[in-house]
């Protein structure tokens, strides 16, 4: 009998044991997620901030690629190379990309 006893008060033991684990654990993932909010929210805030001068710096980067670019195609045309048209197609395909990234920047942000 004291044997059956011992198991029935070592089981509910056990039981309490888990569900305080569980509460425990319920607990911590609600609280990770109010502190996940807060901290998304304020990156979020901070990326804005900063929002304009990468657009600016975007645009700064497909001026310098179309300067030199421009010049690289010039020595190249005077030189009589081949691949000239390449060349222009490169530059104005990489202009392209850093105005469209620049301009579609905010769309993925809002």
């Amino acid at each position: 009998m004291k044997k059956v006893l011992k198991k029935a008060s070592v089981r509910a033991g056990v039981k309490k044991l888990l569900l305080m684990a569980v509460i425990a654990m319920c607990h911590t993932v609600v609280y990770a997620q109010h502190a996940g909010i807060g901290a998304i929210s304020q990156a979020q805030q901070t990326f804005t901030q900063y929002l304009s001068p990468v657009q600016k710096l975007l645009y700064a980067i497909a001026a310098i690629i179309a300067l030199i670019g421009g010049f690289t195609i010039f020595f190249k045309m005077q030189n009589g190379d081949q691949d000239v048209k390449k060349t222009i197609l490169q530059v104005v395909g990489g202009c392209v990309a850093f105005v469209a990234m620049a301009t579609a920047l905010p769309a993925f942000f809002k």
